[in-house]
């Protein structure tokens, strides 16, 4: 089974697929544009045991259609974000041992790159290959905590399958599209486009236009981060607005903003749990307003547990592996089938979850995240820096921003924070740099030597 080539067995060929730049695409012209790159791909990638193809693209309709091809020529799509920093991209492709590079840029168009590796090929090819993978995407950056996770062509048709019995999407939804598809599409682009939805670019992730956008397309559905709910909560009216869903992902939404939002639009904001390694767990539908600051209840394929307090899940479309270092699904499940999120949680009597915090250190703003700790490894090459900490500050616009503590071995002569933001700018996504740096003293360390974290 390849998911990509169902998807189109089962649209209306005539439907519209995507809303963009004030025009359509339907399922069709989809179809087409998806199999003329999956044709330019074959001759480079079939005769490879586990072809791993890596997209590097602006957000749209190329974007899902270059997605699709891959997924169509029988290569594994691997998503790299066009924010990363040119090292951070050649150390995610030298990690997959990438074999294709598909990029489309306005100036160039559509190129097709075979990279070079000056290392051996990884001993994990011919495990992942038995796994036949459809996608593998990275938790964050590259170093640190970072893990790629693998989904086959049948797991990700499981969690599609279970993320919808929450959401009900159907053809006659528009999905309304304002994040990063690089760090989410498995399943949510995917999910619309199996059900046979339109899909809806604005102009821009301003409110204006994302209001223009869902006036003309009458959009149905708003899946966003917690950043644009701020921001559309200062919008004047909301006249001509008809969305039946608004799902708030990536980041806790704040309950005063989500009551703006219904005051506004006449919808209160359901908040949901994304993660890459399950899926779409839980949704607080349909009543999120009973309580606004809870994931809601797991959907109903899913069970929720904790475990000294942090939130354990078990349902149908787990990862199929870890691709680095590789781990096959047994090995990352406990022995009954369970996932630790590593989210600390609180269940209530009525099987709401509400997220108190995470066991790791992870930094999320607008719908992207990172780990500080590969931040902190580039501050730490300044020969000025003796220690360094990277904290997330509450942010009313973004969620959160980095703030970065850093120890001087001579207090006397501290360097330029300027100095040491360009030093991060050079090897860094622009929103994983410090919008802050302080000297301090001292950083606190566990009793182990780590640093601590709040």
């Amino acid at each position: 089974m390849n998911i990509a080539e169902e998807i189109f067995k089962k649209a209306n060929p005539a439907a519209v697929a995507v809303f963009h730049d004030g025009g359509e695409t339907t399922y069709a012209e989809l179809d087409k544009k998806s199999a003329a790159l999956a044709a330019r791909l074959r001759p480079l990638i079939e005769r490879l045991p586990c072809p791993r193809v890596g997209l590097l693209c602006v957000d749209g309709v190329d974007y899902i259609a270059h997605a699709l091809g891959i997924l169509r020529a029988g290569g594994c799509f691997v998503p790299i974000a066009p924010e990363l920093s040119f090292p951070e991209r050649e150390r995610l492709i030298e990690e997959v041992h990438l074999d294709v590079l598909v990029k489309h840029t306005p100036s160039d168009g559509l190129l097709l790159e075979v990279p070079s590796h000056p290392s051996p090929p990884p001993d994990w090819i011919k495990p992942l290959a038995k796994i036949r993978p459809a996608f593998i995407r990275f938790t964050s950056g590259t170093t640190g905590d970072s893990k790629g996770i693998v989904l086959s062509h049948e797991t990700l048709l499981e969690r599609i399958k279970a993320a919808n019995e929450g959401l009900g999407i159907s053809p006659s939804d528009r999905i309304l599209w304002v994040l990063p598809m690089s760090h989410h599409f498995a399943v949510s682009i995917m999910l619309y486009l199996w059900h046979g939805a339109g899909i809806v670019f604005p102009q821009s992730n301003l409110p204006g236009d994302i209001l223009e956008a869902s006036k003309r397309t009458r959009a149905t559905i708003i899946y966003a981060a917690p950043f644009h709910y701020e921001m559309l909560a200062g919008c004047q009216s909301g006249s001509g607005i008809a969305w039946r869903l608004a799902i708030a992902t990536t980041a806790a939404l704040a309950p005063a903003t989500a009551c703006k939002i219904s005051e506004i639009f006449g919808i209160f904001p359901s908040q949901a749990l994304g993660i890459i390694e399950v899926g779409l767990p839980c949704l607080n539908f349909p009543s999120p307003e009973n309580q606004p600051a809870s994931i809601g209840r797991p959907q109903p394929p899913f069970e929720a547990k904790l475990k000294e307090n942090q939130l354990f899940l078990r349902g149908p479309g787990c990862l199929d592996a870890y691709l680095s270092p590789w781990r096959l699904r047994a090995e990352i499940l406990d022995g009954d089938g369970w996932f630790a999120t590593g989210d600390i949680a609180e269940i209530d009597a009525g099987g709401y979850i509400t997220l108190l915090g995470r066991t790791s250190t992870a930094i999320s703003i607008g719908g992207m995240k990172f780990f500080p700790e590969e931040v902190e490894a580039i501050l730490n090459t300044h020969p000025a820096i003796q220690l360094s900490r990277v904290l997330a500050r509450r942010h009313p616009d973004f969620g959160m921003v980095p703030v970065a503590e850093v120890v001087i071995t001579n207090a006397a002569e501290p360097p330029p924070r300027l100095e040491l933001l360009k030093l991060c700018r050079a090897a860094l996504s622009a929103y994983k740099v410090p919008v802050e740096i302080r000297f301090v003293d001292e950083i606190p360390l566990t009793p182990t030597g780590k640093i601590k974290r709040p």
